[in-house]
Parts: structure tokens; C-alpha cells; sequence
């Protein structure tokens, strides 16, 4: 009986990971009017940040079924296999409420659902940690107890190009986004206790990385601990601030995410992203 680790598209997962750890990533969906995309199948990023440029309409998002969480964990139950489902936070999608109503439909001691309180290159993080200890054989129970510690433990910084996508998509609010709004201005996000939060504003691009940097200097260390990178089809905006980053901090590894189509949606293109457990 093996472990299976499941999740969702969101965590924008590199793909050589995918294969490496043998994750099975369900695909949320992108929808431009009547045109529905699988999440990182059906468009390829720079495909998707090319379309929403485009179109005056901002895509709409879909969440994960339950029926296809059902077919999902049945794959893996029919061969004996233990599933745990690590998913983008509850308070953002409710693709972690679908594996709850699919778990609850089958064999509930052998799936066990996480919401991650995260996404993108927060989720990502948390996935990776899961599928290494699977490969290590460690036991479900083992993987869930740790994940459900350290989904406390992300520390995650993303700054965003401009704030109108998470506006017009509701996940944070009009008050918030008029921060965005002025020239020049970089707003900051993080994602506290699974929601979208905007902790400060930046004149400038550089003066937004550092401002990252100066804030986290009391709140984590990033030395000798794996890091995720991360991009909306702006490598250029995140080669600089590895280079900056990089000047202060030795991490003993790098995973560069590419921000795909569903959580694009709602950053919009430009974002640069890094996040890390605090311990």
C-alpha cells in the first residue's frame, strides 16, 4: 500500500517535480466567456497572460467537483492505496470543500484532505514536503500531522504588479485595492490564516523588494532552508529580485514557480512571489 499525494493545479507546481515525486495534480478551470481551459493543460502560461491581455473581460475561475475528486481518490483506492489531498486554501476556492464532500462519499480513513491555508508558491512548498516524506516512506499519518504543523508555518511574500484582478475576482476588497491604484505603486500581499491580506505599498519595484526583505529579516531565515521563487510572466522583475535576494541569503535549495492561468487570474501578470517555512 503506498501514499498517494494529490492535489490541485493552483500550486503551480514545476513540472519536473511532478514526475520527481509522483504527485497527481487535478486541474481547476479558466474561463474566457464561453471558452473553458483546463488549469496548466489546455493553455500554457504565457499562452493564458497573452489571452487575458487581450480580452477586456476578466476570465472567471472554476473550482474542482466533487465528482471528479471521486474519481480521483477511487483510482487510488482501487489499487489499496492511502490518499492525502493538500489544497488551495478554503477561503480562497472551494475545491478543498469538493475532496471533503468526495471523501465523505468513500472510504473516509483512507483519504485525508489538508487545506493548506495557501496557494501558489505557498501550496507548492507544502506538496513538495508531503511527496518527499511519501518517497521516504513515511506513513499518512506522519505526512498529515506535519502538514497540518507547517501550513502554519509558510512565510509568504507576494508583490503584485497592480491590484484591479483581486478586486474584480473578491478576493480583497475595494478599500484594499485603492491602495494599488496610485502610479508607480507596488502593493505587497501575504496570505493570513488562508485569506488574501495587504500588508504595505511600495513606490517602485526595487523599493518593493527591499521592502520585502527588511520586513522579513525578524520573521524568517531563509539560510540553509528551501525557498520558492515565483513569476507571473515577468521573469525578468523576479531574476532581479533573486538577485538581490541572493546577496543576503544562502538557501540550500531554489524552486522557481511559474504563476499558471487560475491563480494569474486574480494576480494579473507582473507579480513576483517568494515564500519558505519559518522553521
Amino acid at each position: 500500500m503506498a501514499v498517494k499525494i494529490i492535489t490541485d493545479s493552483t500550486g503551480d507546481l514545476p513540472e519536473y517535480l511532478v514526475k520527481e515525486l509522483n504527485i497527481r495534480v487535478v486541474p481547476l478551470k479558466v474561463l474566457f466567456g464561453e471558452e473553458v481551459y483546463k488549469d496548466g493543460i489546455d493553455l500554457t502560461n504565457k499562452e493564458f497572460f497573452a489571452k487575458m491581455a487581450r480580452n477586456k473581460q476578466l476570465p472567471t475561475t472554476s473550482q474542482v467537483n466533487p465528482g471528479e475528486f471521486i474519481e480521483v481518490f477511487t483510482e487510488y483506492l482501487d489499487k489499496g492505496d492511502e490518499v492525502i489531498g493538500i489544497f488551495i486554501s478554503s477561503k480562497l476556492s472551494g475545491t478543498h470543500d469538493s475532496a471533503v464532500v468526495a471523501r465523505d462519499s468513500l472510504d473516509k480513513e483512507k483519504i485525508h484532505i489538508i487545506d493548506s491555508l495557501s496557494a501558489s508558491f505557498g501550496l507548492a512548498l507544502q506538496v513538495i514536503e508531503a511527496g518527499r516524506m511519501a518517497q521516504q516512506g513515511s506513513t499518512a499519518r506522519e505526512i498529515v500531522d506535519k502538514l497540518e504543523y507547517l501550513k502554519t508555518k509558510v512565510s509568504f511574500y507576494g508583490i503584485i504588479h497592480q491590484l484591479e484582478n483581486l478586486k474584480k475576482g473578491g478576493r480583497l476588497s475595494s478599500t484594499g485595492a485603492f491602495a494599488g491604484s496610485l502610479l508607480g505603486i507596488k502593493p505587497i500581499i501575504t496570505l493570513k490564516d488562508g485569506a488574501v491580506s495587504l500588508i504595505a505599498k511600495a513606490r517602485g519595484q526595487k523599493k518593493a523588494f527591499a521592502w520585502v526583505l527588511e520586513d522579513a529579516k525578524d520573521k524568517v531565515d531563509y539560510n540553509n532552508k528551501t525557498v520558492c521563487f515565483a513569476h507571473a510572466d515577468s521573469p525578468d522583475d523576479l531574476a532581479e529580485f533573486k538577485k538581490i535576494f541572493l546577496q543576503q541569503y544562502k538557501p540550500s535549495e531554489i524552486i522557481d514557480v511559474e504563476i499558471g492561468a487560475v491563480i494569474g487570474t486574480h494576480t494579473g501578470a507582473g507579480c513576483v512571489g517568494v515564500s519558505c517555512f519559518t522553521e
